[in-house]
């Protein structure tokens, strides 16, 4: 197969910044560190080095962790953009449009709960605690999301975002003014969101169905999420395609046809020829649905990373990195936060996910 030199350069780039990654022994070392400043030199050495050392004049302990990770990576994101090839930035930039999702949806949680933002910066979403809640990585800007902010309510907020997404959320908004649930409303808005990728998808051909397969099983893991949520409580079969939404590998008459099951558990059982989540049954069985959401997260992202990193040079070593990336910031903040709230060293090295 011939390979465009844009798409070759492309690779090679996205190859050279995984080896900047962390690795998982280090990882897990991190874990094991006893405080937040043992944890911030050992990051020292690594790519994080001057993001911990400009920051340090504001913030210390966890802040200064939880912030010198996302400038990080809005400085690789930034990167990422640049050096994707031209016929595939819009693609890129919907993918890492997923900070904005995550960003209105802490807005309008906020707005929900009756929480205020302090002042802002350009990078951050900064907390009234002064604390950065998370980076400004996405299409979104600055004064998009600082707009957003000063909206008197929700209303203005989704309906900023429907014209947007182009979606109406009135349905989901009439719940929340109804009897203050909003969940509904955030997972329609990021469903939507994903739908939106996959269907940027369409035309492409090759290796790329790699990318439209990781996308799709993104789409997957929401609608599994939601349908498991709905049996736990009981919801209406007729009212669960509500919650759910077109363009995952799992369609909607099989989600329904999941639904009949008596339970979660017999669900989770059914579930077996999609995703096998049933080493979690008896953690579910103790713990609620948490175990299980978490096994599927790690499920997908393992397979779908999996399958992008042996692809011929295309959009999908590009996507490899940024999930890698992504993943990074994940694991990075179970840490940071696990170290915060007192979870047990060997709690947060069971929680990591490696790919």
């Amino acid at each position: 197969m011939l390979v465009s030199p844009q798409y070759a350069y492309a690779n090679a780039r996205a190859k050279a910044l995984q080896s900047d990654l962390i690795t998982p022994a280090r990882l897990e070392s991190l874990a094991s560190m006893k405080d937040f400043d043992e944890i911030a030199h050992e990051l020292s050495l690594t790519i994080y080095k001057d993001d911990l050392s400009n920051l340090s004049v504001k913030y210390s302990g966890a802040d200064l962790l939880e912030a010198a990770i996302h400038r990080n990576l809005v400085r690789a994101l930034k990167t990422v953009i640049a050096l994707t090839p031209d016929d595939s930035k819009d693609v890129i930039s919907l993918i890492l449009g997923s900070w904005d999702i995550r960003n209105i949806n802490l807005i309008i949680t906020s707005k929900a709960l009756g929480y205020s933002f302090g002042s802002q910066s350009d990078v951050f979403l900064y907390s009234t605690h002064d604390f950065p809640l998370g980076p400004i990585a996405g299409a979104l800007s600055y004064y998009d999301l600082k707009n957003l902010i000063d909206m008197k309510d929700i209303s203005e907020v989704v309906q900023w975002v429907g014209s947007r997404l182009g979606a109406d959320f009135e349905p989901y908004l009439e719940k929340y003014r109804t009897d203050g649930e909003f969940g509904s409303l955030l997972l329609q808005i990021e469903l939507t969101y994903l739908r939106r990728l996959v269907t940027s998808m369409s035309g492409r051909a090759g290796s790329d169905m790699r990318v439209l397969a990781a996308l799709r099983s993104q789409i997957d893991e929401k609608n599994i999420i939601a349908i498991m949520k709905a049996k736990q409580v009981d919801v209406n079969a007729q009212d669960v395609p509500k919650f759910t939404v077109d363009g995952g590998n799992i369609g909607k008459q099989a989600l329904a046809d999941l639904y009949r099951a008596n339970n979660v558990e017999e669900l989770i059982e059914n579930l077996k020829p999609f995703y096998d989540l049933t080493e979690a049954l008896s953690d579910y069985r103790k713990n609620g649905l948490v175990p299980v959401e978490n096994l599927l997260h790690k499920k997908i992202t393992q397979k779908t990373i999996a399958s992008l990193r042996v692809a011929p040079p295309s959009l999908s070593s590009v996507v490899a990195f940024v999930m890698l990336k992504q993943l990074e910031i994940e694991n990075l903040t179970k840490i940071i936060r696990g170290k915060t709230n007192g979870v047990s060293d060997s709690d947060i090295k069971t929680s990591l996910i490696f790919a």
